[in-house]
């Protein structure tokens, strides 16, 4: 054995704050034109953090992506696309609310 090898403290793997990071990074990347990053961090936590958030990612953190979800929101609304999104939406009407309403 070599008198220069060291012992490395590796943390255990956290599925719950990796689960959780990533959802969160899923949700915000729906409305962020940035990539969310999951970034763990040195006790084996995991966060999700905006790319947006800096002007350019540090090395560092770099370094700790585990996973990205890009952006997810666009410049462009053209009829396609807002046609699209009009087909995910329902709207239910009350008709007694409605008689109801004073406006």
């Amino acid at each position: 054995m070599n008198a220069f090898t060291t012992t490395l403290d590796i943390p255990a793997f956290d599925p719950i704050s990796y689960d959780a990071a990533v959802r969160a990074a899923t949700v915000r990347a729906q409305h962020s034109f940035f990539d969310q990053h999951v970034i763990e961090d040195d006790e084996g936590c995991f966060v999700a953090i905006d790319e947006g958030d800096y002007n350019a990612l540090p090395q560092r953190l770099i370094d700790r992506i585990v996973h990205t979800v890009q952006g997810m929101m666009a410049d462009d609304f053209d009829e396609a696309n807002i046609a699209r999104a009009a087909s995910f939406m329902s709207v239910v009407m009350d008709p007694e609310w409605d008689a109801d309403c004073p406006f």
